[in-house]
């Protein structure tokens, strides 16, 4: 049966090719003459807002099933999206509310489908949510209690900060909860040496919030602590009146570590210590021992012992 369409000759092959196109092209032709009803296809659409006063907190949906009736001819352009004008959602000001059902969007894409008629919009509700836009200038800092030096070292300057602000730029309900200051974290601990480097701005919903730079430069001085050793007399406050008292242990050993400066030798007097007798732990007679005052230049310090008892002083003999 295939006999009749066997043959050896190339130009045989040609005219038969050339049989199968030229029905193809009537059919697809005739196809694309026909009215189609009801046809299920999706159409863009497009919010239209003032980016520099509103922002989206989510994600806009981009189409919406929609059930039409045209012409092959325009299903096909629209399937290939050639000069296709999405259907346009103008938002003038924030939205009072979050959604938009299927018959409200009906207007706006009936009038952009261009020879297409639309039966109903299938999508039932469309959701988005907005924020008014905020731009926030925030001054920088860095915590100098959080940043962790090496033994024996302390920061022996002011912590520079390079550029000293940042801006944030955001919806307005995250943006304006940033602290001010905003606190730069240092990405190192066990620091032993002078410090200077960039260390990144780190906050949290960084897909909707954005800064201006996405880092700063932090510089500091580090120096290293000289340890001594003193015996102070503590005073004690809120005594009774009258009553004579004596301390166990008399003195208290100070421990302290300084940064090394054109500052005169440190002295006793320097430092003062308390006891607060209103404080008086009854079970054992102690009271805890506290740091009144000490030298600028004094960093750290250890007390030995930490507490002192408080008896009632002997009568002499």
């Amino acid at each position: 049966m295939l006999k009749p369409f066997y043959s050896n000759d190339k130009q045989y092959w040609k005219v038969v090719l050339l049989c199968f196109m030229a029905a193809a092209t009537f059919w697809f032709l005739n196809a694309l003459n026909k009215t189609y009803t009801n046809i299920r296809t999706s159409y863009p659409i497009q919010f239209v807002y003032d980016e520099k006063k509103l922002i989206p907190l989510k994600p806009l949906p981009e189409e919406v099933d929609i059930n039409v009736t045209g012409k092959g001819w325009k299903m096909l352009r629209k399937s290939l999206m050639l000069n296709v004008r999405p259907a346009e959602i103008m938002v003038y000001s924030l939205p009072r509310q979050s959604y938009l059902t299927g018959s409200a969007l009906r207007p706006s894409i009936s009038g952009v489908l261009d020879g297409l008629q639309l039966n109903f919009v299938l999508t039932d509700t469309i959701h988005f949510r907005f924020d008014r836009r905020l731009r926030r200038k925030i001054p920088l800092a860095v915590d100098s209690a959080a940043i962790k030096t090496a033994a024996n070292t302390v920061i022996a300057s002011p912590i520079a900060i390079t550029p000293d602000s940042i801006v944030f730029d955001g919806p307005a309900s995250m943006v304006s909860k940033l602290p001010s200051p905003f606190q730069v974290k240092l990405p190192i601990t066990n620091i032993d040496r002078s410090f200077k480097r960039f260390v990144p701005v780190e906050f949290g919903n960084s897909d909707l919030v954005k800064a201006n730079v996405p880092e700063v430069e932090v510089s500091f001085a580090v120096s290293p602590l000289i340890w001594e050793e003193k015996m102070v007399v503590p005073v004690v406050l809120n005594a009774p009146e009258g009553a004579p008292l004596q301390l166990q242990p008399p003195l208290v050993s100070i421990r302290y570590g300084y940064r090394q400066s054109n500052a005169a030798a440190i002295t006793p007097e320097q430092f003062g210590l308390t006891l607060n007798y209103a404080n008086l732990n009854p079970v054992d007679s102690t009271v805890a021992v506290e740091v009144a005052r000490k030298p600028v230049q004094v960093h750290q310090l250890i007390l030995k012992p930490n507490r002192v008892k408080i008896l009632p002083a002997l009568p002499a003999l």
